[in-house]
């Protein structure tokens, strides 16, 4: 009889298209992937992928398996999360994955007391501004900001927060306070870069009519941390959501630009699996980092005078 770490291996190669990328993910080498895939596949006189130099792809014995086998794990790891619910005890792994400026800067600190009142809870966070797709990444939740189109997943919205231009103080008094964003673009600005694409159409609104002013950046990032860290450092003008950056302009770090000029709100959310909602682990770590939110929202409001 085959390993159920086996089949779990096997489940997140089809998953991933990739030995070496599903052997990173639960801890193995390459060589032994590669050593447990060709076990597998011969206790069960089947082969399971058909491989090239650039992905594998599942045979048709291999979709009827793989598919038969996720049931079957999904089944056991509902048993054990059953378990672990009826007993009150918050065991197992949480993967989450978290924007790069929040997720650092605040949430990654919010987990860490949650886990450590939590011994046998297995914290694993993943950081980065793009989409994560929950069952390639093997994720439980997700925390994004903006509207999301995916009606496949579920989510809970945790605040509605405005995005914002800001710019150090010693920024500012080198290079003069912009008046109105039409002024933008004789000044230093700090561009987020998503999916290969420059976010250099910054939204603004005038007696609630919405407008975009076109930026053009004298630095880049696809890591909206760096983006903060560039406007603390007085690199020039960014544009950032208000909860990365309200502790900072609430304790003078960075100055908040065009208060009367706020496009509308959007969506912060988590993101999760329908079938993941009910466990334990997953309902008490929304509801502490809802709390957190609240709490952090009602300490840093938006200035607006």
């Amino acid at each position: 009889m085959y390993h159920l770490k086996d089949l779990h291996l096997a489940i997140r190669i089809a998953d991933l298209h990739s030995i070496s990328a599903a052997g990173r993910e639960l801890g193995m080498t390459p060589a032994a992937a590669s050593a447990a895939l060709q076990r597998l596949e011969k206790q069960i006189d089947c082969q399971l992928f058909s491989r090239s130099t650039r992905s594998m792809k599942l045979t048709q014995e291999g979709q009827v398996f793989i598919e038969t086998g996720r049931q079957a794990l999904e089944l056991l790891e509902g048993a054990n999360a059953a378990l672990a619910d009826n007993r009150g005890e918050l065991k197992g792994e949480i993967r989450i994955a978290l924007p790069s400026d929040l997720g650092r800067n605040l949430i990654r600190g919010w987990l860490d007391d949650f886990a450590n009142q939590a011994p046998d809870l297995t914290l694993t966070l993943f950081f980065g501004d793009h989409m994560s797709d929950l069952i390639n990444q093997n994720l439980h939740l997700a925390l994004r900001y903006g509207q999301l189109e995916d009606s496949n997943l579920k989510r809970r919205q945790l605040a509605m927060t405005h995005r914002v231009a800001i710019a150090s103080p010693d920024y500012l008094a080198k290079s003069g306070i912009p008046k109105h964003p039409n002024e933008l673009n004789q000044h230093k600005i700090l561009i987020l870069n998503r999916g290969g694409e420059p976010w250099n159409k910054w939204r603004f609104s005038h007696k609630g009519e919405s407008y975009e002013a076109h930026v053009r950046g004298n630095k880049s990032s696809n890591d909206g941390a760096v983006i903060r860290d560039w406007a603390l450092a007085g690199e020039g003008i960014a544009y950032k959501s208000w909860l990365d950056v309200a502790m900072d302009v609430h304790q003078g770090r960075l100055v908040l630009l065009f208060p009367d000029q706020l496009a509308e709100a959007i969506p912060l959310q988590l993101v999760y699996l329908q079938t993941d909602y009910p466990r334990l682990k997953i309902r008490k770590t929304i509801d502490f980092i809802i709390e957190r939110i609240d709490a952090f929202s009602r300490t840093y409001p938006l200035l607006t005078n």
